[in-house]
């Protein structure tokens, strides 16, 4: 494994070992889970969208986390330093980061997702879900460098991220469609494509216009980290 990797997964507290990797990235969201799908059985509701929101805001939520982890932990070390004076290609410091925290991310989707919708009798969405994986990977590696771009340096270097994973569930519309917010909270909403995401796994068509908002936010995202990206380098020189 290259030593990038290698030094990646040491700065994640919760990859130490085997037994707390399964503890955080499985039975943790199995516990979460099989509770959902108790409250499930014991409605006449229809549970299928709450339960993909659920599913994919866990991931995202996982992924921006140890993203985020990794880069305190360079700054907790003096790495952070090194990285603004010699400024490393792209890939070099942030590709280890999205890889390792998207195979966790996608491997927690893959075994809740299997688990989830072949409970409630919904097998019919799991090639949608998966299909969605590469556009949750890249929502979760934009809002993941976003949160931890404006966590260097700052005093406390998570506050971004806990207010990014901690608003997921509310911005995606889990609960009531984002179309019933009121403005300003609609406005916040509109901003992240998880909802559009959502509506996408749940329509019957691949290719139509939810795809298209999608990909149209993700490049809108893309603009925005690139900006963030100068804006604070400019701010730290």
């Amino acid at each position: 494994m290259n030593s990038t990797y290698r030094i990646t997964l040491r700065s994640v507290g919760t990859f130490d070992s085997i037994r707390i990797i399964l503890v955080n990235y499985l039975f943790l969201p199995l516990v979460s889970l099989l509770m959902f799908l108790l409250i499930a059985f014991n409605s006449n509701q229809d549970y299928t969208r709450s339960l993909i929101g659920t599913i994919v805001t866990t991931g995202i939520t996982t992924s921006i986390g140890i993203i985020s982890a990794s880069v305190v932990y360079d700054q907790n070390i003096g790495l952070l330093e090194d990285f603004f004076s010699i400024r490393p290609a792209f890939h070099k410091y942030w590709i280890p980061k999205f890889v390792i925290a998207n195979i966790t991310a996608t491997i927690e989707i893959v075994v809740l997702g299997g688990i989830g919708l072949v409970s409630l009798g919904e097998t019919n969405l799991l090639p949608k879900l998966f299909l969605a994986l590469p556009l949750i990977i890249l929502i979760s590696s934009l809002l993941g460098y976003f949160s931890a771009n404006w966590g260097m340096h700052h005093e406390n270097p998570y506050w971004l991220t806990n207010i990014m994973t901690a608003s997921l569930v509310l911005l995606a519309g889990l609960i009531i469609p984002v179309k019933t917010y009121p403005l300003w909270l609609k406005l916040f909403a509109e901003l992240l494509p998880i909802s559009n995401l959502l509506d996408w796994i749940l329509s019957k068509n691949f290719l139509d216009q939810g795809l298209l908002i999608i990909i149209a936010k993700l490049f809108a995202w893309y603009i925005i980290c690139l900006t963030s990206s100068r804006i604070k380098q400019n701010i730290l020189i």
